[in-house]
């Protein structure tokens, strides 16, 4: 009688964790389920992004994406190969803007190069080459007369890349810069900032290349809110 007992509450102990593991795998798949039909629910405000307390007001039919960067920065450099892709792949929809930021005097006189080549229409031809020579060549880039000599080096006139450099219009431009990532709070780099209101960043949660995913993501966001419109 006592085997008897003994068998059936094995049974019935057997019953209910098999019960328990389907219940389990019903609400893991409710959960997926869910999760893929929300078009809003794959990130989190606060978790992967953030929403701005003082946005930038964007006019254009096209979604604005900033990217703050500088060439000092070597997750910036990791980060450039996937970000450079991505955006070529989009040119024809979003409005992709570089602005250097500007922690330090090193950073700062990174910045006045890029936006004296950006003077120049000379970015394309020689953005990568300022981050490899930092970050693979270990070369010192640090103060005007070295970038002047770098520049003059790689096929760039000295004297126009230093006029340019020192000029009113980089003057403008450096402090532009500066304000906007005082406004949008930019704390670090690399950050990315899409349409003037949704701050991403590096986090635990967001790697480099979850950020591409984040920007995908919020696009999308975008022009569903203006479709709405």
């Amino acid at each position: 009688m006592v085997k008897k007992q003994s068998k059936f509450l094995i049974q019935q102990k057997i019953g209910l964790n098999i019960f328990a593991i389907t219940l389990v795998g019903i609400a893991i798949y409710l959960g997926i389920k869910t999760f893929e039909d929300s078009p809003l629910g794959e990130f989190v405000e606060g978790e992967h992004y953030q929403l701005l307390d003082n946005p930038r007001r964007v006019r254009s039919d096209k979604v604005e994406v900033m990217e703050f960067f500088s060439y000092g920065c070597v997750h910036c450099f990791d980060f450039e190969a996937m970000l450079s892709e991505w955006a070529n792949a989009k040119k024809d929809s979003i409005n992709f803007i570089r602005t250097p930021a500007i922690a330090s005097d090193y950073w700062r006189a990174l910045g006045r190069a890029f936006f004296a080549l950006d003077q120049m229409e000379l970015i394309e031809d020689h953005h990568m080459t300022i981050f490899r020579a930092i970050h693979q060549s270990r070369q010192d880039l640090s103060n005007a007369e070295l970038l002047f000599d770098f520049m003059e080096e790689n096929g760039v006139s000295r004297e126009n890349f230093a006029s340019i450099y020192r000029s009113s219009q980089v003057n403008t431009a450096m402090n532009q810069a500066d304000q906007m990532a005082r406004r949008l709070k930019v704390a670090s780099v690399p950050t990315i900032v899409v349409q003037g209101k949704y701050l991403i960043r590096t986090t635990r949660s967001v790697g480099p290349s979850r950020m591409l995913d984040v920007m995908d993501y919020l696009i999308a966001k975008e022009r569903q809110s203006k479709e709405i419109n």
